[in-house]
């Protein structure tokens, strides 16, 4: 009995296991995955997103500000107010943010920042992660 048991867990815990696999483009970063369309307006991603139903999307934003930094003319992962000291955001290709940013020497520098990285597709809607 007890074979049979820890049989039906471990089958029960691969399922779960390859599911969660299959949709790791869902969580883990990784937006441009499965999102489309997206475009950057200032601070603010936006994105046209698949739900976890698969086939149905939903267009989220997600404002960037609080979670970038302008390091002495380099974007960073950091809580911040890049906004404040970069100008010229645009998306270069499908997941990267590109500015032009001061340094300490107040000149503007071309700098980019991956957003796989931290953003993710959740059901739909834009998160930081």
């Amino acid at each position: 009995m007890k074979s049979v048991l820890k049989l039906g867990l471990a089958v029960l815990f691969t399922i779960v296991v390859s599911f969660g696999l299959t949709n790791s483009a869902l969580a883990l970063g990784k937006f441009s995955q499965t999102c489309r369309n997206s475009s950057i307006q200032g601070s603010v991603l936006t994105s046209t997103c698949e739900r976890a139903v698969g086939g149905v999307y939903n267009t989220s934003s997600i404002d960037l500000n609080p979670v970038i930094e302008n390091v002495d003319g380099g974007l960073k992962w950091q809580p911040s107010n890049f906004i404040e000291t970069c100008r010229n955001t645009k998306l270069a290709g499908s997941s990267e943010l590109a500015a032009e940013c001061k340094t300490r020497a107040q000149q503007f520098v071309s700098t980019s920042i991956n957003l796989d990285d931290h953003i993710a597709n959740i059901d739909g809607t834009l998160k930081y992660e």
